[in-house]
């Protein structure tokens, strides 16, 4: 775990997000050993998993948190383990009643719905002070706040019923008490971000990043209780899963744990975090009391790009502070991807279904692939055709964008270690052409 200055930063945030936190009235009357099925999608980072986390949790007999639950680990101490990575040991303690208690606080079903009435408005402005205490910590928004700008931001929003037109409008009268909260730092349109976060990169603030950006947009759905959670599956993502796949059965005692092995071919995956590297930001952690970055692609981008890490931190990663960023990006896809196999044995998980991401992207496969899933997650299949929301991108997706990047991914492609890993999961030598 981080030690010096990073760690006092680290406390006096996690402690700040739970003075937040105690001024939100009621709590979940279940915890999580009521949940009796999981299905968790393990991917590396920009290898799909928002996208397909998001169609899954959109359907009505679903239950997710919006988002990934990373931020939930953070506050509850469960970050970096001994060597600096996101690989925990297998005995890493926790409150384990505490995490419980802040997963069931987001847990919801369905796709967002407006506040309509005051009893609507009472629970979005709770749903609210809940993130922005993740994503602002050391602001320390109170719940009263939070719900007198939600009722502002409702009155004057004229669509209510978009939940990004809404959380613009309720930053916006935010900002009049906590000027530093900036909408730049969010997963919103750029329409309705402004300008604030141009140049040089920057963090969204100087405290430790429990939610990392861009920042979730929070949406009210439906509630989850004891009732709604006999047989409904909990979908759930993190791009650290992958190396921590045993703690899923802690966190989970009694569920039935199923995985979507969700895989993406590298240049693809490489191309899109190169892309999140120099975008607005995906900051992971402060490692600047261990290392000064020196990537090549990156830290030429100012100086919170000599300090800040981005996206999960595979093992071994203190040999990359120095390497070049499409070298770094290979080794963040190569080291979730391979924990992932490893980690997916009997008495661990209980079901696996590998999903490439081209067949979801493909229009000719697209149907069949997703009604497998359907059917492996245990989710009745949409009697209508699945939308597909754009989801944490850096830019406007189509298909083999990376081939605009191909000159830096191919050539790390080629390394033996990334061969083997992308051979194994079906991508292989000489088919580069066919991959999206």
């Amino acid at each position: 775990m981080a030690s010096g200055v990073e760690v006092s930063v680290r406390e006096r945030s996690i402690a700040a997000a739970r003075r937040t936190l105690a001024t939100v009235p009621g709590s979940a009357d279940t915890d999580l050993s009521h949940i009796t099925h999981v299905v968790a999608i393990v991917a590396s980072s920009r290898g799909g998993s928002s996208l397909l986390h998001q169609i899954l949790s959109d359907q009505p007999d679903a239950l997710s948190i919006v988002g990934e639950h990373t931020a939930l680990y953070k506050l509850n101490g469960l970050d970096r383990g001994r060597d600096g990575s996101d690989v925990l040991e297998p005995d890493a303690a926790f409150n384990w009643a505490q995490f419980s208690a802040d997963f069931m606080s987001l847990l919801g079903s369905g796709a967002n719905r407006p506040p309509v009435d005051a009893a609507d408005r009472t629970r979005y402005a709770a749903v609210v002070t809940r993130r922005l205490a993740l994503q602002w910590p050391l602001e320390e928004i109170q719940y009263t706040t939070v719900h007198g700008v939600v009722d502002q931001a409702v009155r004057n929003c004229a669509r209510r019923d978009d939940p990004d037109a809404l959380f613009a409008q309720v930053l916006h009268h935010l900002r009049d008490s906590h000027p530093r909260v900036d909408p730049s730092f969010y997963d919103l349109p750029p329409s309705l971000r402004h300008a604030g976060n141009t140049g040089e990169l920057r963090t969204p603030h100087d405290g430790f990043c429990i939610e990392e950006p861009p920042f979730i947009v929070p949406r009210l759905r439906t509630a989850a209780d004891r009732d709604c959670l006999q047989g409904r599956p909990v979908v759930i993502k993190s791009s650290v899963d992958a190396y921590r796949l045993p703690l899923l059965r802690r966190l989970f005692p009694h569920a039935r744990l199923r995985v979507i092995h969700l895989t993406r071919n590298p240049a693809a995956s490489i191309n899109g975090l190169y892309d999140g590297w120099r975008d607005r930001g995906f900051f992971s952690y402060d490692v600047s009391d261990q290392h000064t970055l020196a990537i090549d692609g990156y830290s030429e981008l100012g100086a919170a790009a000599t300090r800040w890490w981005n996206f999960d931190i595979p093992p071994g990663w203190d040999k990359l502070v120095d390497q070049p960023l499409e070298w770094v990006c290979a080794q963040q896809w190569a080291g979730a991807h391979r924990a992932a196999v490893e980690g997916l044995a009997p008495g661990i998980v209980d079901e696996v279904l590998r999903v490439p991401f081209e067949k979801v992207l493909h229009p000719g496969t697209r149907e069949a692939t997703l009604r497998s899933v359907f059917d492996f997650a245990g989710i009745p299949q949409p009697s209508r055709p699945v939308q597909f929301p754009v989801v944490m991108a850096t830019a406007q997706p189509r298909p083999a964008r990376w081939r605009q990047r191909a000159h830096l991914v191919l050539p790390v492609v080629e390394h033996p270690a990334l061969r083997d890993i992308a051979s194994e999961l079906g991508y292989r030598k000489g088919e580069e052409d066919q991959w999206l």
